[in-house]
């Protein structure tokens, strides 16, 4: 009985992840109110009392962090670098169609962000975003996936939750069918990132990967539409 509230307790916060997104970009459409609920929220807030709630808040966070691993590092980096560039040459391809980059450009003014701050959310998105997503996704849900089910089963269903949301900003800002596709995408990276966890439970192999995989995604922001 334990185990099943468990179980739904982390599904609950899966789906929090998305419409806390789904609040801010389509609902408020602010990137201030977005980062506010989902990293602030979800992502610090909801592992935080769950760990306190448990009664394990110092072992939660000893788990999700780890500690540092120079083989787990160096796989991580390399990974991001492949990563990265793979996103730059998608969305250099996405660019490519007409009035495009200009129609991203609005869609990102409307959401609040100008040439004056974009090297702010550049660098917030890299080092904070990665950070908290990892955190939060593999540090935290993941683990809690694993106390319940079957490993595999836990990296498919923690990996389905955090490519889920991706599927709202991607198809606001390419279309609902590009929108699937990166989608899709973003489920097989993070069941790549589920795996490296359990083979490097520090957290710094994932988010050297996921940080250099935003840094990929920022980079034509700035080059291409502002």
């Amino acid at each position: 009985m334990i185990k099943k509230r468990s179980l739904l307790l982390v599904i609950v916060y899966g789906f929090a992840a998305t419409l806390s997104i789904f609040y801010g970009l389509v609902e408020r459409q602010s990137l201030f109110v977005t980062f506010v609920c989902f990293h602030l929220l979800v992502c610090l807030c909801v592992p935080l009392i769950h760990a306190w709630w448990e009664g394990n808040l110092s072992r939660s966070w000893q788990v999700a962090w780890g500690k540092f691993e120079w083989r787990g590092a160096v796989f991580g980096l390399g990974l991001g670098i492949l990563l990265m560039a793979a996103a730059i040459a998608g969305i250099w391809l996405l660019l490519q169609s007409d009035g495009r980059p200009e129609q991203i450009r609005q869609t990102l003014e409307r959401w609040e962000l100008s040439r004056r701050w974009i090297w702010w959310f550049s660098l917030y998105l890299v080092i904070v975003n990665s950070l908290l997503e990892e955190m939060f996704w593999r540090g935290f849900v993941l683990e809690r996936f694993v106390s319940v089910l079957v490993r595999s089963h836990a990296v498919l269903l923690s990996s389905f939750f955090y490519s889920l949301y991706h599927l709202i900003v991607s198809s606001v800002l390419f279309g609902f069918k590009w929108g699937c596709l990166i989608t899709l995408l973003v489920f097989v990276v993070g069941n790549v990132w589920g795996w490296m966890k359990a083979r490097y439970p520090s957290v710094y192999s994932t988010w050297f990967s996921h940080l250099l995989a935003d840094l990929g995604l920022v980079l034509p922001v700035i080059w291409w539409i502002f």
